[in-house]
């Protein structure tokens, strides 16, 4: 919980930096902004044993009770599965029950593994609510170095 509040801190007061990103099928929401922390220039650089704060602000159009997190790498054009904690509100990561027509802040962070190649990315990030539609997906062009 106290990672959270931090993660949500830093987004409040600006230190993450917005990013520009792509939509690639939000339907159950509209994004308003995308966050990375820490990111100097864009594509962000992500250091290897470091972790990377996420921050997504959104306008949701549907309820839903539960919220599901599914993050690839699309490496060469082929999505490669990226490990993530699912469930959004058991991690705390969105407050639960979204509901339609207010404004939702989701944060989450991925740890950069020593083991992950030097490569320039794209990593396409989704929450999906109950019945696997997303409520959010973005693409954003990262680049893995030490």
């Amino acid at each position: 919980m106290i990672k959270i509040i931090i993660i949500a801190t830093l987004c409040v007061f600006g230190y993450a930096k917005t990013v520009t990103f792509k939509d690639c099928g939000s339907v159950g929401g509209t994004i308003n902004s995308v966050t990375v922390d820490p990111c100097d220039a864009e594509p962000c650089v992500l250091h290897h044993g470091t972790n990377i704060s996420m921050g997504i602000n959104f306008a949701a159009k549907e309820n839903t009770t539960t919220a599901k997190t599914v993050v690839h790498g699309i490496i060469g054009g082929v999505p490669v599965p990226f490990p993530v904690p699912a469930d959004c509100c058991a991690n705390h990561n969105l407050e639960c029950p979204v509901v339609a027509g207010t404004t939702v802040q989701y944060n989450n962070y991925v740890y950069c593994s020593p083991d992950y190649p030097k490569i320039r990315l794209a990593v396409k990030w989704e929450v999906q609510d109950d019945n696997g539609k997303d409520l959010f997906c973005f693409i954003v062009p990262v680049s893995i170095a030490d």
